[in-house]
């Protein structure tokens, strides 16, 4: 059902293979996608830099990118998750070294942050996007409900119809 490769090109944080497979997994069966086959890449600053930077012409390191490489159906369902029945192909970079700064910065797990960043990522695959306040609420509501599934619960650090990066914290 979902064919997963994880390449982890870092060393700054310690991460079991297993757990990116069940965060993946979880993620796309919460979405309802029909099959996958996802690319996971960790890696440090100066590579997501540069990948940010040949790519979407943005010139500082970013937490995750995401591209969609193929998508059948093309269009999300009117109802239901936005990755229902979709079969989806696709890559995410997720940067461990900006998750451990980031988790330093709001005292919590670089790896609750790098959950966060890769189910951000995914969702992007299956069809959400941040780019106005409106589909951002939407994505973050869905973040919210999938992080659920390992006890997390995030707080943007400003109104949800703001960019900024979200803080994550675990439930109790």
């Amino acid at each position: 059902m979902y064919e997963i490769e994880i390449s982890n090109e870092q060393n700054r944080l310690e991460l079991r293979t297993d757990w990116l497979r069940e965060i993946v997994h979880q993620t796309l069966s919460a979405e309802q996608v029909r099959s996958a086959v996802i690319s996971i890449a960790v890696v440090d600053n100066p590579t997501i830099w540069r990948l940010n930077r040949r790519h979407l012409q943005h010139d500082y390191p970013t937490d995750v990118l995401s591209f969609l490489l193929d998508s059948d159906p093309e269009s999300f369902a009117a109802t239901g998750p936005r990755g229902a029945g979709r079969m989806i192909e696709g890559e995410v970079i997720v940067s461990a070294e900006m998750a451990l700064q980031m988790a330093a910065q709001y005292h919590w797990q670089g790896t609750d942050e790098l959950c966060l960043y890769l189910v951000h990522g995914l969702l992007h695959l299956c069809g959400y996007d941040d780019l106005t306040p409106e589909e951002q609420i939407v994505m973050r509501h869905r973040e919210r409900d999938i992080l659920q599934f390992w006890n997390l619960i995030p707080h943007y650090a400003e109104d949800p119809t703001t960019s900024a990066a979200p803080k994550v914290e675990r439930a109790t």
